[in-house]
């Protein structure tokens, strides 16, 4: 029997992450059935698929730019109009057709989140505020497993959105299903893997700063069906908008390489075993810091030298997921992941402008690391659906270990008391011989261990009411250890500390679609260092209230939802004012965020998708030691606005137009704080984005186009630089599926 094969709008490989449940499609029954009724004589020649159970879902879970499931909340299969809490998902449909070269792209039309507020960063990193809380590594989450360990100076895991089947974006405190996370919640990247009818693709891309991409998803099923294989990689070779301002203009380069292979064996059909694996290498020159002024304003001086910055990773990981049903009842799942990254980094950082005599000379210093970086993580829990009386329950019981550890060598250059030539801004000069720096002064290492224990109750009382419960207990050890210090507790502190946190929400569910919800969540996230007394800091913890009301009409392909919350975040250090030297910290501080969010998703008329996303803030710092009580936090919007149109030319039955689309994004970004006391700010600023495809058989086309007039635009000024905005950026890819 032949294998079907997907069109680049089929939307089965998005469904297979909708969710952890087995379940059979009504293709898959509708095929079984035809196969049962074959004649004799047909049978000798066609081979009978067993039914195949696999992770999907049905085709109406994922339509478009909608998905109506998600896992991530609740770690069980739960309609998202029944999650207490705010939740959108980026589908691989978007993905594609907004041609998102890199992770924070993905969440440019996503409400509650802020991203590259350090402009543009070719290096990989992956800056990102949720609800006003930086998020950079703490919300780092991979198919439901914390990705979220954090390297002592650079280190810290990265995406490649080619092999990414959706993101889940789940806002506020979340600790009670996945442990130690801050306050702003998580972001959890659903990696592809085997499908029962996989995508076969060969795509090619090619843009401005001469980006050039080759990329290859290709998938096969074994005759009966029980192995499927999955292999996805891709290659890029690009320059990048980082430019030195001299004469030769050269421009910081970056390579990146990945691929993953997976497979999934069903021994059984109540049986499901995955496994996964990739590797990321990346290599990159994009230093992106501008030197301001000594008056603060702007320059167009790179503090770096791209001949001489060098952010180098080399990450791989493998992973498992076992699901087993023992019944209609019991559900066992384990997912199990490690993986790990080397690291080698060079820059340069500026001192301060010289002398009176050289006012526009500014003094540099080399520095550099070595790190290493790994975590492993194992989560089991048992799901059981059960009935007392009119209530029916899906209850969840599991155990989560999460071990992190890291170390570093720190270099600085001031072997014979060399210092970087200094830079001129008035008169650049670039490409100069740079010595590497050599003389250790941090030998740094760092173990987390944590051990968690959660229970959950989502119960449902006459079709409409849902009540979800859940709770956690989590033991937490660091050691953090300097190999060149003395050993003592104060500079090698050795920490154990405990937290309880939990979650409560009732959903009521209209028979229209409409579902009004109110919760509360908490969250903790342990820090690193000691007080002045020598004492270790407790976790920072996080209280959020949240209100809110989703909307998804009956037999529709939209989603609409609206949150209005407060959460606070509490134990966060601030300068002890006891400290001559002003580096001790103390426990006095807390923030507070307030806002609103409202998000649009679907398909308003056949052929036209829109997304659309409000968010508005209000968010201080409400206890301090310093001087900016009732001040807001620097680099946070107050406001963010964004919408996206796509339409289908095919909708209209026209025979020539049909293949052909278009869409068109814009993007508002509200001004921000440069310093904690809110005495200056960087300005709004609002950017437009296109795309231009068509679609013919096995081919697809697209044009796309973000900061489509070229905005020249300043992201934030903060640490005596400039964070440059994201420059026009067009790609055009081209794609055979087969």
């Amino acid at each position: 029997m032949a294998i079907p094969v997907l069109s680049s709008n089929s939307y089965a490989q998005s469904q297979q992450q909708a969710t952890n449940k087995p379940v059979e499609s009504k293709t898959q029954k509708d095929q079984s059935a035809a196969e049962i009724n074959t004649s004799e004589s047909d049978k000798s020649k066609t081979t009978v698929f067993p039914p195949v159970t696999v992770e999907a879902k049905a085709p109406e879970e994922v339509t478009g730019y909608v998905a109506k499931r998600s896992s991530t909340a609740t770690k069980t299969d739960t309609p998202i109009l029944e999650i207490p809490q705010s939740v959108s998902v980026v589908t691989r449909r978007e993905l594609d057709m907004r041609s998102v070269q890199n992770f924070t792209e993905a969440l440019r039309y996503v409400p509650g989140v802020a991203v590259d507020q350090f402009g543009f960063d070719g290096r990989g990193y992956e800056y990102l505020l949720m609800r006003g809380f930086n998020s950079l590594t703490t919300a780092n989450f991979r198919d439901g497993l914390s990705n979220a360990a954090q390297g002592l100076f650079f280190g810290s895991f990265i995406t490649d959105t080619y092999g990414l089947e959706r993101v889940d974006v789940l806002r506020g405190p979340s600790s009670v299903m996945f442990g130690r996370g801050d306050a702003g919640g998580i972001v959890n990247r659903i990696t592809k893997r085997p499908s029962a009818t996989p995508i076969r693709e060969i795509e090619f891309q090619y843009g401005n700063f001469d980006r050039k991409r080759i990329a290859a998803d290709i998938g096969a099923v074994s005759k009966d069906g029980t192995v499927m294989f999955r292999l996805v990689t891709t290659a890029l070779d690009s320059d990048t908008q980082v430019k030195q301002p001299d004469a030769a203009g050269d421009r910081a380069h970056n390579e990146r390489f990945y691929i993953a292979p997976s497979i999934t064996w069903r021994p059984t059909v109540d049986t499901t075993i995955t496994l996964m694996g990739d590797i990321l290498n990346n290599r990159s020159q994009s230093s992106p810091f501008f030197i301001t002024a000594p008056d603060g304003g702007f320059t167009k001086v790179l503090q770096s030298d791209t001949k001489f910055s060098r952010y180098n990773t080399n990450q791989s990981s493998f992973s498992y997921q076992i699901e087993h049903h023992f019944n209609e009842i019991f559900t066992v799942r384990q997912n199990f992941r490690h993986a790990q990254q080397g690291g080698q980094f060079r820059d340069l950082f500026s001192l301060g402008y010289n002398t009176p005599d050289q006012p526009t000379l500014m003094d540099r210093e080399t520095y550099g690391t070595r790190e290493r970086l790994s975590q492993t993580v194992l989560d089991t829990h048992l799901q059981a659906k059960l009935n007392t009386g009119p209530v029916h329950h899906t209850m969840l019981l599991g155990a989560d270990w999460n071990q992190t550890n890291a170390s570093m060598k720190y270099f600085e250059g001031y072997t014979n008391g060399f210092i970087a030539p200094g830079i001129d801004i008035l008169n650049p000069v670039y490409s100069q011989s740079i010595p590497s720096p050599d003389l250790l002064v941090t030998h740094a290492k760092q173990k987390i261990d944590q051990l968690g224990f959660y229970i959950q109750d989502q119960a449902r009382y006459n079709e409409n009411w849902i009540l979800t419960l859940g709770g956690r207990y989590d033991r937490i050890h660091s050691k953090d250890k300097d190999i060149l210090l003395p050993d003592d507790p104060e500079t090698n502190p050795n920490v154990k500390k405990d937290a309880f946190t939990g979650r409560a929400g009732l959903t009521y569910l209209f028979s229209n679609g409409i579902a009004p919800y109110v919760s509360y969540s908490q969250s903790f996230l342990p820090q690193a260092g000691l007080s002045s007394s020598g004492q270790a800091f407790n976790p920072t913890r996080g209280a959020q209230y949240e209100v809110g009301i989703k909307y998804q009409p009956v037999g529709g392909r939209s989603l609409y939802t609206m949150a209005l919350f407060d959460l606070t975040k509490t134990n966060v250090l601030t300068r002890d004012p006891n400290d001559p030297s002003g580096f001790r910290s103390i426990q006095t501080g807390e923030v507070g965020s307030r806002g609103a969010e409202l998000e649009a998703r679907g398909e308003v008329l056949r052929g036209l998708n829109v997304i659309g996303a409000f968010t508005y803030y209000e968010m201080n710092v409400t206890k301090s030691n310093d001087d900016n009580v009732g001040k807001m936090p620097v680099q946070v919007p107050n406001t963010l606005t964004s919408a996206w149109l796509d339409y289908s030319f095919g909708s209209l039955g026209i025979p020539w137009l049909r293949g052909l689309g278009i869409g068109g994004g814009v993007r508002y970004v509200g001004r921000v704080f440069n310093d904690e006391q809110n005495t200056s700010s960087t300005p709004a600023f609002t950017l437009f984005d296109a795309t231009l495809r068509y679609e013919k058989g096995p081919m697809f086309f697209s044009l796309n186009a973000s900061n489509l007039f070229d905005n020249k635009y300043i992201s934030s000024t903060f640490f005596g630089r400039n964070y440059l905005g994201t420059e026009r950026t067009v790609v055009g890819t081209l794609a055979f599926r087969f």
